[in-house]
C-alpha cells in the first residue's frame, strides 16, 4: 500500500472540501469554522460552549472563535438558562434559521459532486468505510498508535 498516497488523498478531500464549502458560503459571510459550528448547532440548538466541542470534535478555542464571530454576525447569541450564570448556552437566531436550507444544501452538492459516476451499491459501500474510517480515526489513542508503530519499525 502506497501509505503517502491515501495520506494524501485524505488531505486533498479534506483541503478541497474546505475550500469549496468557504467559496459556497461566500453569500452569508460565513468561514468553513462557522458553516460547520452552524450545522452542528442545528441539530444541538441550546447546547452549552462544551457540548458543542464535544459533538463537533473540535477544540475550545476553535468553538471560541467560531461562536464569537457568528454571534457579531447576528446568527447565534448567548444566554443563561434558569439563571444559572456559570453556563451559557449557544442558540440560533431567526437570520440563522431562515439559511439552515440552502447550507444544507451547499454540503449536499459538494457530496454530490464528489461521488458522482459510481454506480449506487459502490458509493454506498464507500462512504460506508469512509464512515467506518473517521469513527476509528475519532476514538484512536494517539499516543498508543505512534508507539505500536515504533515498536513494529
Amino acid at each position: 500500500m502506497n501509505y503517502l498516497c491515501v495520506g494524501h488523498d485524505f488531505g486533498v478531500i479534506n483541503m478541497r472540501s474546505q475550500a469549496y464549502i468557504t467559496e459556497a458560503c461566500q453569500p452569508w459571510n460565513l468561514s468553513y469554522s462557522e458553516y460547520v459550528t452552524l450545522m452542528t448547532l442545528y441539530d444541538f440548538d441550546g447546547s452549552s460552549q462544551s457540548e458543542l466541542c464535544n459533538e463537533m470534535k473540535a477544540d475550545k478555542a476553535l468553538v471560541a472563535r467560531s461562536l464569537k464571530t457568528l454571534e457579531e454576525k447576528g446568527y447565534v447569541c448567548r444566554r443563561q438558562k434558569d439563571g444559572d450564570r456559570r453556563f451559557k448556552f449557544i442558540y440560533l437566531t431567526p437570520k440563522a434559521r431562515d439559511i439552515q436550507g440552502e447550507l444544507a444544501g451547499v454540503l449536499e452538492t459538494w457530496i454530490t459532486y464528489l461521488v458522482e459516476g459510481f454506480d449506487e451499491t459502490k458509493r454506498d459501500e464507500m462512504l460506508a468505510m469512509l464512515h467506518a474510517i473517521a469513527e476509528r480515526a475519532e476514538e484512536a489513542d494517539i499516543r498508543a498508535v505512534k508507539e505500536k508503530g515504533e515498536m513494529t519499525r
